[in-house]
């Protein structure tokens, strides 16, 4: 019996397509990382609370506003008065009234409830009621 050879010559792999799909997927989540930043002020120090859940929404936007411990209100690393405020939220119901919308009210530790408060009441004005707070849940593990 007589066994024929076969010359398999190396081939290239086509490897601009992956290069491609690389930086496209770096760029996305650089992107997606520094918006995420945007919202989520570094300064606040959330505040433990006894009991925490996560509420997971699917297809309703968010909306963050971050109260420091100076008593700042920033959303989105700007800096809003409680009358500037009260006005995007109006704004932001005013351009789609029919969509869906969350409020996360992230507390400084620090800060005042009186401000809170006022920010609660600024969004029960321009009718968001949906609102929920930021806490860390304390570890039960942890003795410290």
């Amino acid at each position: 019996m007589k066994f024929r050879k076969f010359n398999i010559e190396d081939v290239p792999m086509q490897t601009t397509s992956l290069i491609d799909i690389v930086f496209l997927l770096l760029i996305f989540f650089i992107v997606s990382s520094q918006y995420k930043n945007m919202e989520v002020e570094t300064e606040v120090t959330l505040p433990i609370a006894d009991s925490a859940s996560v509420v997971q929404t699917e297809g309703v936007d968010e909306i963050t506003l971050n109260v420091t411990g100076k008593g700042n209100i920033k959303v989105g690393g700007e800096v809003f008065s409680m009358e500037q405020l009260t006005k995007a939220l109006q704004n932001e119901i005013d351009a789609d009234p029919s969509r869906e919308r969350r409020v996360i009210i992230r507390g400084d530790k620090k800060s005042l409830f009186g401000r809170t408060m006022r920010l609660m009441a600024a969004c029960a004005e321009a009718g968001l009621w949906n609102v929920s707070f930021a806490v860390y849940q304390e570890d039960p593990g942890d003795n410290n």
